[in-house]
C-alpha cells in the first residue's frame, strides 16, 4: 500500500480554538446569529454582494460601510415608512 500524507492546514489551531469557544459558550453564539448573520446572508445572497470591488483595508471598509448604511436605510424604511423616516430625519 502506497504511504499517506496527512496535511493539516495553518489554520486548524485556530479552528480547533473557535469550535471550544463555541462550545463553551453555544447560548451566546446562538444569540449572534440571531442578531447579526441575518445581515450578512441579506447582503450576500438577496443582494449579491459576494465581495469587494476596492482594494486596501480603508477602501474596503468605506464600501462596507455603504452597504452597511444602504441596508440600515432600507430596513429603516420597511419598520417605519418612507414618511415617518423622513420626518423622524428632520426632527
Amino acid at each position: 500500500m502506497a504511504g499517506w500524507d496527512i496535511d493539516r492546514s495553518q489554520y486548524a489551531d485556530a479552528v480547533e480554538e473557535n469550535n471550544k469557544r463555541y462550545h463553551a459558550n453555544a447560548q451566546l453564539y446562538r444569540k449572534r446569529q440571531e442578531i447579526n448573520e441575518h445581515i450578512f446572508g441579506t447582503i450576500k445572497r438577496q443582494w449579491g454582494y459576494n465581495h469587494t470591488n476596492l482594494t486596501g483595508l480603508k477602501k474596503v471598509n468605506g464600501e462596507h460601510s455603504l452597504i452597511m448604511l444602504v441596508h440600515n436605510i432600507k430596513r429603516s424604511i420597511n419598520i417605519l415608512g418612507v414618511l415617518e423616516l423622513i420626518a423622524k430625519l428632520k426632527k
